[in-house]
């Protein structure tokens, strides 16, 4: 073939026009080049590589090597790809001509392979992407693989250093609406709560006008609502795990609903009682339920605010309770705890099932969709569905029977702080105040009326949680529960001082303030500490492995100690009078102090997966399985 301008061969006038330019440039291509460019210039790279090179020149081949120059692509490896076919010419050439042929077309190769070697490598990690975020939705392995790789250095997906607008990470954003929603739905379920522990208080002196019901029975119609929550709070665990935290949730409306209606059309102390207990049941699987639900649906920079949403219901339902109780009789009171099961139905018709449930289930696009309607539809999840799989990943990794796992050596840390929590909330006293604060106000002595008593400390008890609401992400857990010891301490202190000074003959009189206001500040320092943070804290430190079966136990260890503080506080202030009975919460509260500061530890601002492996080590026992199997390989 020959080379030159006039060419009608298109390949063949290209050829011709860089060599004409070569030539005018100066001097023989073989004197400027030289043997040592021609051996760089082809020297093998491997089996699938060649490098191009990095020193120009002015030859017509290296004006090839500055076009690829100019694009940024010098010096970059490429794979080789199948050579461009020689156009095979009948023309006759010269021996100089098909040699000058020869070099220039390799150097339209070597242009062709960083082009097509861009290309490649693009669409290489863009496929990494595209698998990595199937693998991640679909893959359980995958998932243990990502677990072990969770701290090393992440890999600048770049191509010759410039970095892709397609990789840059996306900012994460706050969207609340939605999950104030959900927030709001459980809570509803948390009013009748409280409504019900607070209906004892208003009812019995109007249930003991209208019906025949002696001292013990009384006792009973308080007490047998904490002992059927006992029993709502074991069989709650495994139904959070069965069918879903939303259904179990939604359910305890039908059985509220019931509950209330039996009480208030009862004719007798049976009829009372059978109501108190389905309330009860309902309770104590709906304070299992609540704190897991809005542990596992609401942001770390939110949890402590919006998880302290349903303990300001439920304060709110106590109000309610006292408020309404002040007026109509105890068989229309019941009809108002009945009216309050309808909206919290509803309501929680509206809301989703938690995203890590469906994960548990391998349910992964459920979760997605769950995730992505309580984060907004516009922010990106990727992240947070990661953690999600990644936590559940290395929870699977831990088989055997449930029950025994949660007194392992792993596990035992976040279910005895659990259990101390509700121990110390329960064993401060609080139920018996609330259950009995008429009662507590008239044996006082107190020159301001009972009833009206009870409204003030309930009115202390819902505002004192908003108060916490404030707070608490910005204290921190630990602090509000230092404040709120020290300040249960104080007052159970001086109540049980005014009471034995009472008891001893001294004329309070003068002093008929004083019970009113410590038990003012008693509840409003329980309302912003030991009240709301344990169950906050039982979503938040147990372990997503464990977490329906420890909640349903310290649950049902919670209603245990509240049936026992309020079915036998009457009789231990027969046996130590009142002043012995408060200075013993007293000391209980004291003790709790010292647990708070020693062992329970600070969760504001963490991430449940972060709080998980700060008290279990999950990350490093997942590593250390790692290498022990790639060690038994190697071997």
């Amino acid at each position: 073939m020959s080379f030159n301008k006039n060419n009608p061969n298109a390949m063949g006038k290209i050829m011709g026009y860089l060599k004409q330019l070569s030539t005018e440039m100066g001097g023989s291509e073989q004197t400027r080049r030289g043997q040592g460019d021609e051996e760089r210039l082809y020297r093998t790279r491997g089996p699938k590589y060649a490098r191009v090179p990095s020193r120009t020149t002015l030859s017509a081949s290296t004006t090839c090597t500055s076009l690829a120059t100019s694009c940024g692509s010098q010096g970059t490896l490429v794979p080789n790809y199948a050579a461009i076919p020689e156009i095979v010419s009948t023309e006759s050439s010269s021996e100089d001509e098909q040699d000058s042929f020869e070099k220039t077309r390799r150097h339209f190769q070597q242009l062709r392979q960083i082009s097509l070697g861009n290309e490649f490598k693009y669409k290489m990690e863009m496929e990494i992407k595209s698998a990595k975020d199937e693998n991640l939705r679909n893959s359980v392995p995958f998932v243990k693989q990502l677990s072990t790789d969770s701290n090393k250095v992440k890999t600048d997906y770049t191509i010759n250093g410039d970095r892709q607008p397609y990789n840059a990470p996306a900012k994460k954003r706050l969207y609340l609406l939605t999950q104030i929603f959900a927030a709001f739905a459980v809570s509803m379920g948390s009013m009748i709560v409280g409504f019900s522990s607070g209906y004892t208080s208003p009812a019995l002196p109007s249930m003991n006008a209208t019906l025949i019901i002696g001292k013990e029975e009384n006792s009973w119609i308080g007490g047998i609502m904490p002992l059927a929550a006992l029993v709502g709070g074991v069989l709650g665990g495994p139904l959070i795990e069965s069918i879903g935290r939303k259904l179990t949730i939604m359910g305890t409306a039908i059985p509220f609903f019931m509950g209330w209606m039996l009480i208030a059309n009862a004719n007798g102390v049976g009829m009372v009682l059978a109501g108190r207990a389905f309330c009860g049941l309902c309770v104590g699987v709906g304070s299992l339920a609540f704190p897991v639900y809005l542990g596992e649906t609401i942001q770390p920079e939110v949890r402590g605010a919006l998880g302290l949403l349903p303990t300001a219901f439920g304060n709110t339902g106590i109000l309610l309770a006292f408020l309404i109780g002040a007026y109509i009789d105890w068989s229309n009171l019941a009809f108002c705890g009945a009216a309050l099961s309808i909206p919290f139905f509803l309501l929680m018709i509206m809301t989703p099932e938690t995203p890590r449930w469906y994960v548990t289930k391998g349910r992964a696009e459920d979760a997605r969709k769950a995730l992505q309607w309580l984060r907004g539809k516009n922010v990106n999840i990727e992240k947070e569905m990661r953690d999600l799989t990644r936590s559940q990943a290395e929870s699977d990794l831990v088989g055997g029977n449930l029950f025994r796992q949660l007194f392992t050596k792993k596990y035992i840390p976040a279910v005895l702080i659990s259990l101390g929590l509700m121990f110390f909330q329960q064993l401060s006293g609080i139920n018996a105040v609330i259950f009995y604060a008429s009662a507590i106000f008239k044996s006082a002595g107190s020159t301001i009326d009972e009833n009206v008593s009870s409204v003030i400390i309930g009115v202390v008890n819902f505002v004192s949680t908003f108060i916490a609401t404030v707070l608490i992400d910005r204290l921190g857990r630990k602090m509000l529960l230092y404040i709120s010891s020290v300040a249960m301490i104080v007052t159970l202190v001086t109540l049980g001082s005014y009471y034995y000074v009472q008891k001893v003959g001294v004329d309070v009189s003068a002093y008929g303030w004083l019970p009113l206001a410590c038990l003012m500040i008693y509840v409003l320092g329980f309302s912003i500490g030991f009240g709301p943070i344990p169950w906050l804290m039982l979503g938040e430190i147990l372990p997503s492995k464990i977490r329906g079966t420890a909640a349903s136990l310290a649950t049902g260890f919670n209603w245990t100690c509240t049936f026992i503080v309020t079915k036998t506080f009457l009789n231990i202030t027969e046996v130590i009078h009142m002043h012995g009975t408060v200075w013993l919460f007293s000391v209980i509260c004291l003790v709790g102090l010292f647990f708070v500061i020693f062992y329970v530890p600070e969760t504001r601002g963490k991430s449940l997966e972060e709080i998980e492996k700060k008290l279990t080590g999950g990350s490093r026992r997942i590593r250390n399985i790692n290498a022990n199997k790639q060690i038994q390989n190697g071997c």
